[in-house]
């Protein structure tokens, strides 16, 4: 089953699995060995979560409330309550591009993607690039149309690993080797700070350029 998943989740692993079930947001079935057999509808709701999780950024909480009020329904059109559920809206889909490629879905030339390897906003030498690479280029494409270069940029760079950091700190204690469902319990509670962390600093900032 996790063959089956991981093109579109390439980092599921048998412990997020593990901590979702202890979360009780799937329950698989167990052969008298006690080996989970999934059915069709508990993939369609793992896939759910998952993509809840990815796509709309919803912390567990609210997608078991989710599930508990409208079950597995992914039409965006019929669930009235995505509206009012924190998070952004903003969706990434995975992708997987080489650097011509990257340049061309992000539509800038070699050169951008040259400077945000420079100052260490892009990995250097690598193969392939994902989604979260192609959110970069297109943010600092933006940015340097208004005359923000790479280089203006590096203090948010640092900012963001600084956050990270601490945001580690917080979450790594929580996980133990020898408890999968303690390791995916400190994977979602990374991401559940991250988003937090990206509120504050989004409210932090429309703060600061509301003052004179």
């Amino acid at each position: 089953m996790l063959e089956q998943l991981r093109e579109e989740f390439p980092d599921l692993s048998h412990s997020k699995l593990h901590y979702l079930e202890a979360e009780e947001l799937i329950s698989p079935e167990r052969s008298p060995s006690g080996y989970r057999k999934y059915s069709s509808a508990d993939v369609d709701r793992l896939v759910f979560v998952l993509r809840a999780q990815r796509d709309r950024f919803w912390p567990l909480k609210v997608i078991k409330e989710h599930l508990q009020e409208h079950g597995v329904d992914d039409d965006a059109a019929t669930v009235t309550s995505i509206a009012s559920r924190p998070g952004p809206t903003a969706q990434l889909q995975p992708v997987r591009l080489d650097r011509a490629g990257l340049c061309r879905e992000a539509r800038v030339d070699d050169e951008l993607i040259s400077d945000l390897e420079q100052f260490g906003m892009l990995p250097e030498s690598v193969m392939f690039y994902g989604a979260g690479d192609l959110e970069i280029v297109r943010a600092a494409k933006a940015l340097a149309e208004e005359g923000l270069h790479p280089r203006h940029l590096v203090m948010v760079r640092t900012a963001a690993q600084r956050q990270a950091h601490m945001i580690r700190s917080v979450a790594r204690p929580r996980s133990r080797p020898a408890d999968p469902a303690a390791q995916g319990g400190a994977e979602d509670l990374m991401r559940d700070l991250g988003e937090s962390m990206n509120s504050l600093h989004a409210a932090l900032l429309r703060s600061a350029l509301r003052e004179d």
